[in-house]
Formats: structure tokens, C-alpha cells, sequence
């Protein structure tokens, strides 16, 4: 296991140096002079000039990434434009807003996902199995802002029922957090709920064709011992890396789902970020999903080597 996990830092550190040059050189492809955008609207030469030699935006742009990169390994990000704040500061505020959604969202997929897979298989070519299938294309194919909306339309315009948007932090009250974040949540782990199930199905059809199976069978073990202390074991294995996967990708793609419901999150961060044009705000969300995704990548390949040994060599 110690070998697999140096095998994969090995991977994981220099992908993550690539994306680190490739978001510092995409911003020094946008138009405009960052010290101009530090200095606000007064444009004061002293101060302009002042943040050219802090930032080090005179030198080459080797010299520039290479000052860049030992701040962020540092924790400094830099200032945002928009909020004069330091940008570490920031992150820290607005990242366990986002891994709080996409752990309900991911709570969302597996209620979901998980019994509708596995119904799907011990029941395939019946009328359920092929409405499982049309859930897994229709969550698949809606697009997540539409859902969205359409929820609000519903439950909160219609109905009454949940705030239409906002974020209460748990701290202030769990009741109110976790209503302003289930239409969220509920948005966000539909499409994984369909990646879910389609994978559980696929994996429990599998299962049941194995030798072990036939043998527990022939031995007159009953159907329900069979499936769950045979089967499912087994066919969760590659289910348990697709959580995984899919718990980084539900952090990178909350951007949609954050705008919709006013959540105030990475996604959120960034499409301010976009529309102020902080490029140093979008460049350290960038990084730092990029960095999760390639952390939860690895924990994915650790959590499946370690429930199957052969992997392991």
C-alpha cells in the first residue's frame, strides 16, 4: 500500500504543477494590467508602481510563476479586487460551504442511486428495470440550472414549503441549513444518483453470473443471503471509486447549482470572480479544485486497492 500511494503522489504532484502553470498562463493571456486592477479606480502612479515591484509584474514570466507558485505554497493567494480581502482568507471561508453541498448532494446519489441500481439488476428486463434506465437518462440528460429552477417554481413560489434560495450557516441553526440546502442538494446528486445506479446495476449483473453465486445457490443458500453477503460486497467495490471520483466532481461542478440557489461557495466565488475579472480569485479556485480533484483520485485509488488486495502489486 506504501508503494501504490508513492506510486501515486508521483503522479498526482506533477499533474498538479502542469495545472498550476496552465492557470497562471492562461491569466497572463487575458487583457489588462493587473497592477491597474490592484489599484482601483484612482490609478495612483506611486501605487501602481509600488504593486508592479511587489507582485514582481515587471519580470519575465518565468521569474513571475516561480514568485507566484512559493506564495500559494505559502498560503498567500493574493488580494482580491473586487473584495480587498487576501484570497486565502476567502477560500477558507467559502470551501466548507461547497464540501457541504456536495456531501449532501452525494448523500442525495446514494439514497438514491444505490437501492434503484441494485433493484434494477435482480429485476432486469422488467417494467421496473426499464424505468430505472429512463430515470438514469433523464438524470443524465436535465440539465441541472432547469431542475433547479423548476424546484423553486414548485416548493417555494407554489408551495411554500423551502426558501428559495440563501445560506444558513449550521452554526446558526442546523433546522434552516439544512432546508436551504436540500433543493441544492437535491439538484446537484440527481445526475450522480443516475451515474450511480447505472454502474449498481451493471455491477450487481455481474455478480449474479459469478461461479460463487451458482455454487451459494446449488448449495440451496436463500436468494436474499445470496445477494447481500455474496454479491453486493462485490459489486460495491468499483462503486466505492466512483464515489469518490464523483465527490470531486460534484465540488468542481456546483458552480451551476451555487448561482441558482445564491449559495455562497466555490461556485459562486469564481462566477463573481469571472464577472469582476479577479483573475487571481479564479486562479486560486481553479487550483484548489484542481487540487481536491486529484486528491479525491487518490484516496479512490487507496480505498480500491485496499478492498482488493490484488491491486495492491
Amino acid at each position: 500500500m506504501k508503494t501504490l500511494l508513492l506510486r501515486r503522489l508521483a503522479v498526482s504532484l506533477p499533474t498538479l504543477l502542469l495545472v498550476s502553470m496552465m492557470v497562471f498562463g492562461l491569466q497572463k493571456l487575458l487583457p489588462g494590467d493587473p497592477a491597474l486592477a490592484l489599484a482601483g479606480e484612482e490609478h495612483n502612479p506611486e501605487v501602481v508602481e509600488y504593486l508592479r515591484q511587489k507582485y514582481r509584474f515587471n519580470d519575465p514570466i518565468p521569474v513571475q510563476y516561480a514568485f507566484w507558485l512559493k506564495s500559494v505554497i505559502q498560503g498567500d493567494f493574493g488580494t482580491s479586487v473586487r473584495t480587498r480581502l487576501p484570497i486565502g482568507k476567502m477560500l477558507v471561508e467559502k470551501l466548507p460551504v461547497t464540501i457541504e453541498l456536495a456531501t449532501l448532494s452525494m448523500l442525495v446519489a446514494l439514497v438514491i442511486g444505490l437501492p434503484i441500481g441494485i433493484f434494477a439488476a435482480l429485476w432486469r428486463g422488467t417494467p421496473l428495470d426499464y424505468g430505472a434506465s429512463m430515470f438514469g437518462l433523464a438524470g443524465l440528460s436535465i440539465p441541472h440550472f432547469w431542475l433547479g429552477i423548476m424546484l423553486i417554481l414548485l416548493f417555494s413560489v407554489n408551495l411554500g414549503w423551502l426558501p428559495a434560495g440563501g445560506f444558513v450557516p449550521p452554526s446558526e441553526s442546523v433546522g434552516r441549513n439544512l432546508l436551504t440546502m436540500l433543493m441544492p442538494a437535491l439538484v446537484l446528486g440527481t445526475g450522480t444518483a443516475a451515474i450511480m445506479m447505472r454502474h449498481v446495476r451493471s455491477a450487481m449483473i455481474q455478480a449474479m453470473k459469478q461461479d460463487y453465486v451458482r455454487t451459494a445457490r446449488a448449495k440451496g443458500v436463500r436468494e436474499g443471503t445470496i445477494v447481500l453477503r455474496h454479491a453486493l460486497p462485490n459489486a460495491l467495490i468499483p462503486v466505492v471509486t466512483l464515489g469518490t471520483l464523483q465527490f470531486g466532481e460534484l465540488l468542481a461542478g456546483a458552480v451551476l447549482t451555487e448561482q441558482v440557489f445564491s449559495i455562497p461557495g466555490f461556485g459562486k466565488m469564481v462566477v463573481d470572480g469571472v464577472f469582476s475579472r479577479d483573475y487571481a480569485v479564479v486562479q486560486a479556485v481553479v487550483l484548489c479544485t484542481a487540487a481536491i480533484f486529484l486528491l479525491m483520485s487518490l484516496i479512490a485509488d487507496l480505498a480500491y486497492a485496499a478492498l482488493n488486495p490484488r491491486l495492491r502489486s
